[in-house]
């Protein structure tokens, strides 16, 4: 049975929301999850508010949690790229993460290219792997081409995330025979959601508000799910569910719900 994660960015202070970093770990636990996914804008306010990292991974061990993954740095500008890195390294070490997601955010050209290795390198030696993850908002935009960019990346550990809300609504629709060709090996994480076509200009919007538990939308997310059991992959899982209307419940009833639904499609 997969590990499952819960990712914290639907109750993020992203969203104007407080970190409230314990009710996050209580209730992730308390629903059932292996793991927790936190995210930039979680940890940076953490932060700033003046609890210390050491603190979020004691309360993690203390509740028998693991730091899955964070999300996530952006690979662009050598400015941006050099300063991400630095500070989410800091991040994955402390909180002993398994991945960094990462997204492609300018044109993929040598320099890019570079940056990223360096990008793997560095969260490499922490033993934090790198997730890529492809959406229509980034460069990488489907299966195919992140498995290009994670094969020229050329490190161990690099691989690919399935969102299945970016898979689905896939301008072109889903890549169904290059999911079933992507190399063990470049299969990261699952990031888990449903979801309905959203309209044409409004990606923003719904990437961040639209999407829905699992077995709420009409993705055929079991195919999914079969595809990669059935080549024997046992891949993490971190729901993802970004939902402006799921924002209003507390974080408790919607950490139990999310368990509830994965189950249902997932496992």
């Amino acid at each position: 049975m997969p590990r499952l994660g819960l990712a914290t960015l639907n109750h993020s202070p992203l969203h104007g929301l407080p970190t409230q970093w314990e009710v996050h770990l209580d209730a992730t636990a308390a629903a059932g999850f292996d793991a927790i996914a936190p995210d930039i804008f979680w940890l940076r306010a953490l932060e700033a508010e003046g609890i210390a990292l050491e603190t979020i991974a004691a309360g993690l061990r203390e509740r028998g949690l693991a730091c899955m993954e964070i999300a996530g740095i952006a690979i662009g500008s050598e400015e941006q790229t050099t300063e991400e890195t630095r500070e989410q390294v800091r991040f994955a070490k402390v909180l002993s993460a398994e991945f960094i997601n990462a997204r492609i955010t300018m044109p993929i050209d040598d320099a890019v290219l570079d940056r990223a290795i360096r990008c793997a390198d560095a969260f490499g030696s922490v033993g934090t792997r790198i997730a890529l993850e492809f959406s229509r908002g980034t460069k990488l935009n489907s299966v195919s081409t992140s498995q290009a960019f994670a094969e020229r990346i050329g490190r161990e550990g690099v691989g690919v995330t399935l969102d299945t809300w970016h898979f689905f609504l896939h301008p072109d629709g889903p890549e169904w025979s290059a999911l079933e060709a992507l190399p063990a090996a470049l299969v990261a994480n699952v990031q888990l959601s449903d979801g309905v076509p959203y309209a044409e200009g409004e990606f923003g919007s719904a990437t961040m508000n639209e999407r829905r538990l699992p077995g709420e939308g009409g993705f055929d997310l079991s195919r999914c799910a079969s595809m990669l059991q059935a080549r024997g992959l046992d891949v993490p899982v971190i729901v993802e569910v970004l939902n402006a209307a799921e924002r209003e419940n507390e974080i408790a009833s919607f950490a139990a719900r999310a368990m509830s639904a994965t189950r249902r499609v997932w496992l």
